[in-house]
C-alpha cells in the first residue's frame, strides 16, 4: 500500500512539473522564409532604380562592379522577395532579343559613345537626332532643359539628397516617399536606356507630365482608345524625342512598352500609329513654341499644340475597334490611316 501512494505521489509530481515547463517554455516561431519567383520579371520602384543608378555614377568606388552587379545586389539586398540572383542577364538577354527582332538596333543598353554626335546644347539637330546630349552639358543646364515646376524640383531634391547620402539605402526610404507620379519599372527600362541616369530620369518626367496632362484636358478619359488615350501617347513622344532623341524614344515606347506588354491589338496598333504622330510627322508643329509667352515653359505650350490638334475633328479617324477585335482586322486597318491623323476607337 505504501508503494502504490509512493507510485501516485511521484506521478503528481512529475505531472505538476510536466505543467510548470509547458508553462514556462515559449515556443519562438521564425517567420516563413518567401522565395522569390524566378520564372517572373518583377519590377520595382523607379525612383529607386534611379536613385542606385546615379549613386554608381558618382562613386567610382561602387565602379569597382559595372552597373548590371551593382543594380543586382542592391535589389536583392532590399527585396529578397522579388529579386533573384540572375535577374539582370535575364533582362539583358531580353533587351536583346526584343531589339534584334524589331526594327531597333541591338543591344541598346551598351553605351557607343563613339556614334553620338555631339553638335552642341539643344541645337536642332542634337534635339531630334538619334542620341539627346547629355556629357556635354551641366547639371544646371540639364534642370533649365527639363524646365521644372516646384512640385517637380521638390521631388528632384529629395531624390538628390538620396543620391548623395552618406547613409546606406534601406527600403523604408523609398516606402516613405511620397511621388505619386513616379510607378514601379522594370530593370529592363534602365538598361535599354542606359546612358547615364540623367537619361532615365528624363524619360520618367516625360511620363509623369504625360499623364498628369492628360488627366487635365481629359480627366478621367485617358484609357480605352479614347481622346485622351491618343493625347497621352503623342504628347510623350514629343516629350521624349525632345529629351532623349528619336532612337530611344522609338526602343522605349514602340518595343519596350508594346512589344514587351502587349495590348490588345486595337490598343497596341493605335499606340503605335500615334507614337509616330507625336515623334515624327507632327513634331514639328508640336514644338513650334510662340516666344512671346517666353513665361511659360515650352512644355506647357507643346502640351496646349497636341490638344489642339486631337480636338480639331480633320485630325481625327475613328475605327470601330473593340478589346476582341483580331489582329488580322485591326492592322491593316491601322496602315491605311494617314500618317498626319491620329486613330482613337473608344468613346
Amino acid at each position: 500500500m505504501r508503494k502504490f501512494t509512493c507510485c501516485i505521489l511521484l506521478g503528481v509530481v512529475v505531472l505538476m512539473a510536466s505543467c510548470r515547463t509547458q508553462n514556462t517554455i515559449q515556443v519562438v516561431q521564425s517567420p516563413p522564409v518567401v522565395l522569390p519567383d524566378t520564372t517572373v520579371l518583377p519590377s520595382f520602384p523607379s525612383e529607386l532604380l534611379y536613385v542606385l543608378g546615379a549613386r554608381w555614377e558618382a562613386d567610382t568606388s561602387l565602379q569597382q562592379q559595372n552597373i548590371a552587379e551593382y543594380l543586382e545586389q542592391e535589389l536583392l539586398r532590399l527585396y529578397p522577395e522579388k529579386a533573384y540572383k540572375g535577374y539582370l542577364s535575364r533582362l539583358c538577354m531580353l533587351a536583346d532579343s526584343l531589339l534584334v527582332s524589331s526594327y531597333q538596333k541591338p543591344t541598346l543598353f551598351v553605351p557607343r559613345f563613339q556614334e553620338i554626335k555631339q553638335t552642341g546644347y539643344l541645337s536642332s539637330s542634337s534635339v531630334g537626332g538619334m542620341y539627346a546630349i547629355l556629357d556635354s552639358i551641366s547639371l544646371e543646364e540639364e534642370l533649365a532643359l527639363l524646365e521644372m515646376t516646384p512640385e517637380e524640383q521638390t521631388t528632384w531634391d529629395t531624390l538628390q539628397s538620396l543620391v548623395h547620402s552618406p547613409d546606406e539605402l534601406t527600403r523604408e526610404m523609398f516606402d516613405t516617399l511620397d511621388i505619386s507620379f513616379f510607378e514601379e519599372e522594370n530593370v529592363l527600362l534602365t538598361l535599354m536606356i542606359w546612358r547615364g541616369p540623367r537619361l532615365f530620369y528624363r524619360v520618367l518626367q516625360s511620363k509623369a507630365r504625360a499623364e498628369k496632362m492628360a488627366q487635365y484636358y481629359y480627366g478621367d478619359a485617358t484609357n480605352n482608345g479614347r481622346m485622351g488615350d491618343a493625347f497621352k501617347h503623342i504628347y510623350v513622344n514629343v516629350l521624349m524625342r525632345t529629351y532623349v532623341g528619336d532612337w530611344v524614344t522609338r526602343a522605349v515606347m514602340d518595343v519596350f512598352w508594346e512589344w514587351y506588354s502587349p495590348n490588345a491589338p486595337c490598343d497596341h496598333f493605335m499606340d503605335l500609329h500615334n507614337n509616330s504622330i507625336g515623334r515624327e510627322t507632327r513634331y514639328e508643329e508640336f514644338t513650334d513654341t510662340d516666344k512671346q509667352c517666353s513665361n511659360t515653359r515650352n512644355w506647357l505650350q507643346w502640351a496646349e499644340h497636341v490638344q489642339h490638334f486631337v480636338q480639331d475633328s480633320i485630325n481625327a479617324h475613328y475605327q470601330g475597334w473593340d478589346k476582341e477585335t483580331p489582329t488580322f482586322v485591326v492592322e491593316p486597318a491601322a496602315r491605311q490611316v494617314s500618317d498626319m491623323q491620329y486613330i482613337y476607337w473608344g468613346k
